[in-house]
């Protein structure tokens, strides 16, 4: 008796969820048929997001077949020093990833006016424990790459 009021339960409240309209928040859709990303060769956030466009079938192989260029101005980033122990050891360090990107017509009309995208980390450091944190500082990285191609996909679903 027990089982079957827990599962009625459960099912009308899933009825009332499905009732509101609730639905998971998905990706945008991309608004152009076929991007170029021109960047650096050694870019590692540009090719993630080729990698994204390729799977979406909106990756163009040439310039002159796209409709929107997605160019990186700029990809910087950097380690510096936060914190320092008083025996002169670091103890904490930053990372940045500063990316700056524009998006535009084969022709050269502004499509995505240039945007800057700044992300920070900070971790502690420590001498006795080197490899885990060189790991935790390449996880740190990888997430940075992540987050900056979220907010990028994030952008060119806005360009008009």
């Amino acid at each position: 008796m027990r089982r079957t009021v827990l599962k009625s339960l459960a099912v009308g409240g899933l009825a009332l969820l499905a009732g509101c309209g609730f639905q998971l928040r998905g990706q945008s859709p991309l608004p152009f048929a076929n991007a170029f990303v021109e960047a650096k060769a050694n870019s590692a956030l540009a090719a993630r997001l080729r990698n994204h466009l390729a799977l979406q079938h909106k990756l163009a192989d040439q310039r002159e077949r796209a409709d929107t260029v997605i160019r990186f101005l700029n990809e910087t980033r950097s380690k510096t020093i936060l914190s320092l122990s008083g025996t002169g050891k670091v103890r904490e360090y930053r990372l940045t990833l500063l990316v700056s990107i524009a998006a535009s017509s084969v022709q050269g009309k502004e499509r995505l006016a240039p945007a800057e995208i700044k992300l920070v980390r900070d971790f502690s450091f420590s001498d006795e424990q080197l490899l885990a944190k060189e790991a935790e500082e390449m996880a740190l990285a990888r997430d940075m790459e992540e987050d900056a191609l979220r907010q990028i996909l994030r952008r060119l679903a806005f360009v008009n």
